[in-house]
């Protein structure tokens, strides 16, 4: 009789931890991005997140904030640090002020094509910059693509001369702000979704971007003009807290780096075929393309990284190195 009891109790017993297994709530973590849900980030964020979860028998579940619902990029990054924030597709150029090597990235002309900037992000480089930040308390899971960036102003550009005076929205990036400087325009630094509407107000003339950009925020409603120049690359990486990052197992952990790591060369490949596509949609809502000569604007630039080498100097070396053996 105690036998049976005993063999009783343990089968309950045995039950009651596999049904709370079984039934434990997963872990809720919530990233936040500044692009439209109709971006490519939410979808990269979204699929990113599916997979991770069905590799980890959803122990993860996942809410993806686009248009800063979740907070704006630089509020979201300074949240991961501190850990009041789970994680944040950022702003490459934001994460300068955290790392110094990062910065570099925020200089122009640095890659001549967003292939050399992936194998950069994905290389020896990229490890360095992940292991900067991760002093700051900032763990980064993948460098995803963004595009190269150009510009939309309100008129054709077809030379350097044609910004003269011109009011250009930048990221608040000190680097940035210099080079359209540079370029003799005027930069304004301002949250990205407050752009459309300070366009509006003709608080600024134009702004610069990627071609997703100009489709997404609905640009091609306040210009019809584009200079293509892939003048600058603004990865943005997958940032989590370091309080999120220590509370998943290892064997876990390495599930979401190995997803990051192959959503990141999915989105420079997915990138690279937009770019063809969006270009001819936005020719479809009239916007006409200049391809202004970038050797002037290349030039122009000189005094910037003349400025910047004490700080960035060693690192631009280092980049250079590797993309001018190809």
């Amino acid at each position: 009789m105690k036998r049976r009891l005993f063999l009783g109790t343990l089968l309950l017993v045995v039950l009651l931890v596999m049904t709370s297994s079984a039934f434990a709530a997963a872990k809720l973590i919530k990233i936040g991005h500044t692009g439209t849900k109709d971006h490519h980030y939410q979808m990269y964020l979204e699929t990113w997140a599916e997979k991770v979860s069905k590799a980890t028998d959803n122990r993860y579940t996942f809410e993806v904030y686009p248009s800063d619902l979740y907070g704006k990029p630089n509020q979201l990054i300074e949240g991961c640090q501190l850990g009041t924030t789970d994680m944040v597709l950022a702003t490459g150029s934001l994460l300068a002020s955290y790392s110094p090597k990062v910065g570099v990235l925020n200089l122009p002309f640095l890659f001549k094509d967003s292939q050399e900037a992936h194998d950069i992000l994905n290389g020896p480089i990229g490890k360095e910059f992940d292991e900067s930040l991760a002093k700051r308390n900032l763990i980064v899971l993948g460098w995803w693509e963004n595009g190269m960036r150009h510009l939309f102003p309100p008129k054709p550009v077809n030379g350097i001369e044609d910004l003269k005076g011109l009011k250009l929205r930048v990221i608040n990036s000190a680097e940035m702000i210099d080079t359209i400087n540079a370029f003799g325009a005027s930069a304004v630094p301002m949250a990205f979704n407050d752009v459309y509407s300070a366009w509006q107000l003709k608080t600024i003339d134009g702004c610069e971007g990627t071609i997703t950009h100009m489709l997404t925020q609905k640009y091609y409603e306040l210009t019809k003009s584009a200079a293509l120049l892939w003048y600058m690359h603004v990865p943005n990486p997958l940032v989590a807290s370091k309080r999120l990052w220590d509370s998943i197992p290892d064997a876990d952990k390495a599930i979401f780096l190995d997803e990051a790591k192959k959503m990141s060369s999915f989105s420079f490949d997915y990138q690279r075929q937009m770019d063809e596509k969006e270009i001819k949609q936005c020719e479809e809502l009239g916007v006409v393309f200049t391809r202004p000569d970038r050797e002037p604007f290349v030039k122009a630039v000189a005094p910037v990284y003349e400025k910047y080498r004490p700080k960035y100097g060693e690192m631009v070396d280092k980049i250079r190195a590797i993309t001018q053996k190809k």
